[in-house]
């Protein structure tokens, strides 16, 4: 794995860990240099064509519901990567109609999705853009713009875990699809 991609996946591992313990912060570990992720994927999802089919950046078949939410206080040196403070550990149910698609928008945290079923067309600002299947997932740094459209011919079903910091807007719409 990528240092990048490592970054990612611990800040979803925390996100996963204080969700799951009601807001239970990590083991203290030694700090690690400051980097800047990058979108990292698991288990070999689908690259999708430099071409990729223009949607609108407003959301259709769209639903997302909160399934937890708690606060969690990271201490100087607990969680690599993320400075100390308050924080929103939130995990969500997105469910994506056929043909359907999120709102293009960006988070002021860490992003992290896992798909349950069907097929997410995860595209991120500066035309990443990455197929994910059931079993399979992704993760975005913050304030990167991205839009989930559902690539497959059935409903898509995926969670999206967060962390974001408390004083930081959890999500804003942007005016343009990535």
């Amino acid at each position: 794995m990528t240092h990048p991609a490592r970054v990612l996946a611990a800040a979803a591992s925390l996100a996963i860990l204080a969700s799951a313990c009601g807001g239970a912060t990590a083991p203290t570990a030694t700090a690690a240099p400051t980097v800047a992720p990058t979108v990292a994927a698991t288990t070999a999802p689908t690259v999708a064509p430099t071409v990729k089919p223009i949607v609108a950046a407003t959301g259709q078949g769209s639903t997302s519901t909160k399934l937890t939410e708690n606060k969690v206080t990271l201490e100087k040196g607990s969680a690599p990567y993320l400075p100390a403070g308050a924080y929103l550990s939130t995990v969500s149910l997105v469910t994506l109609e056929q043909g359907g698609r999120t709102l293009a928008h960006k988070h002021g945290g860490v992003e992290s999705i896992f798909v349950l079923e069907g097929t997410v067309d995860f595209r991120t600002a500066g035309g990443v853009r990455v197929i994910l299947k059931a079993g399979q997932g992704a993760a975005v740094p913050p304030n990167t713009a991205l839009q989930a459209v559902n690539g497959g011919e059935s409903v898509a079903k995926f969670l999206a875990f967060f962390m974001t910091q408390e004083t930081a807007p959890f999500q804003t719409a942007v005016d343009e699809a990535p």
